[in-house]
């Protein structure tokens, strides 16, 4: 081989050699201008899914408006009492926390002493087993009773205190209330405990469709309902007369009436605009009867059962 070959042949090696240092340096860029890309993405992917979409609002707390626009509308009779032990504090928790509840139910004596006791007899001796007449003892005594799990779906789970009124009043803020006294002495102090609450719009006084107290409760911008008992003064004329009245805003119907007698109260309300719900429901069978004889709201002691989910 000559000398100018061997000189060619060296030529060649070198830009060889330049070339390939050429390539491993883009090389290197490359890498690095990659590297530092997938590093900002994952940055700002950080940042995005760091920040992320914000949480959606807390749904607004029904009030009795969002309540009667369902069709059916349900309403936890005494907490959930075919559930829990009747009208305690942890029955209205424990229904509480069912997805879907609007509205609970309480009623209410007066102790000696002026407390508000959850109670739908004027006794303890149902609840309770221990015969005192509520409006006789001060709340020291009573609040030692607990209310049995007899009258359960689950007669194990343990007993519950007996509750008062301002024990329950602060799911005022987050559902609708229907109140009812049981004994008269109870109206006014009843009444009195509502408006503090300033929670109009998720207040209903519930009582006998006779009651005098409707119109004060109107008057304190509360809802009314009124229910229908098969007696004289409740029906026929006098029965058209309360379903026309402006001081009640719903009609109600045991579900033990025949039903001749809750189609009627359903009508008479129908005529004036008015709402009917049935009460107490414990089954599905009771359900479909109170929605088939024209019912709108369902008022259960077996609420963890019959609400929809």
């Amino acid at each position: 081989m000559g000398l100018r070959a061997v000189h060619e042949r060296e030529l060649e090696a070198v830009r060889r050699d330049d070339q390939g240092s050429e390539v491993r340096r883009l090389t290197r860029r490359g890498l690095l201008r990659g590297a530092l890309l997938a590093g900002g993405a994952a940055a700002a992917s950080g940042a995005v899914a760091a920040c992320g979409p914000a949480d959606p609002a807390p749904a607004p707390a029904p009030t009795v408006a969002s309540l009667l626009a369902g069709r059916p509308f349900y309403v936890a009779h005494r907490g959930g009492g075919g559930d829990w032990p009747e009208m305690t504090t942890y029955a209205y928790g424990q229904a509480a926390a069912l997805p879907g509840l609007a509205a609970l139910e309480v009623s209410l004596c007066l102790s000696a002493d002026g407390v508000l006791v959850c109670s739908h007899d004027a006794t303890t001796t149902r609840t309770t087993g221990v015969g005192w007449t509520i409006a006789e003892q001060p709340w020291s005594a009573l609040s030692t009773l607990r209310v049995s799990a007899a009258g359960t779906v689950d007669p194990s789970q343990p007993a519950q205190p007996l509750s008062r009124f301002e024990e329950v009043a602060p799911f005022a803020d987050r559902f609708v209330l229907f109140a009812e006294p049981k004994v008269q002495e109870a109206t006014q102090p009843l009444l009195t405990a509502l408006s503090a609450l300033a929670q109009p719009e998720r207040t209903v006084w519930k009582s006998y469709v006779n009651a005098a107290a409707f119109t004060e409760a109107k008057a304190r911008g509360f809802t009314t309902w009124g229910y229908v008992l098969d007696q004289p003064s409740h029906l026929g004329d006098n029965l058209e007369r309360f379903a026309a009245s402006d001081t009640i805003d719903m009609l109600g119907i045991a579900l033990s009436e025949s039903d001749e007698l809750v189609s009627a109260v359903v009508a008479a309300g129908a005529r004036h605009g008015k709402q009917t719900m049935a009460y107490p429901l414990s089954t599905p069978e009771q359900r479909e009867r109170a929605l088939r004889l024209g019912c709108t709201g369902l008022m259960t002691s077996r609420i963890r059962e019959l609400l929809p989910r």
